[in-house]
């Protein structure tokens, strides 16, 4: 299945699983939503930003994306478009 993202960035949790999968590890929706207990369909869909993931989705897509996107990604605005690097962050 072929990711297609939306013109406007949702969210900055939307933001950080596109860039996971286009760019840091291009290729791996299908590994990635299987690991993370999703289909490929509702990671389309949080990446639209159709969706808002509950705790423990968001906990599965941490632990699935290697720590990439942290669970209160899901609730800030953007920072940054789609391909841009997302800054590193250490989780607290």
């Amino acid at each position: 299945m072929k990711l297609n993202l939306p013109a406007r960035v949702p969210n900055e949790g939307a933001r950080r699983l596109a860039f996971h999968l286009t760019v840091s590890k291009p290729g791996s929706l299908k590994r990635f939503a299987r690991k993370a207990g999703l289909s490929e369909m509702m990671v389309e869909r949080l990446i639209r930003g159709d969706v808002m993931p509950d705790d423990d989705m968001a906990k599965a897509i941490y632990l699935a994306s290697d720590t990439a996107v942290f669970s209160s990604h899901w609730s800030h605005r953007p920072h940054g478009g789609w391909f841009d690097r997302p800054i590193s962050q250490v989780a607290a």
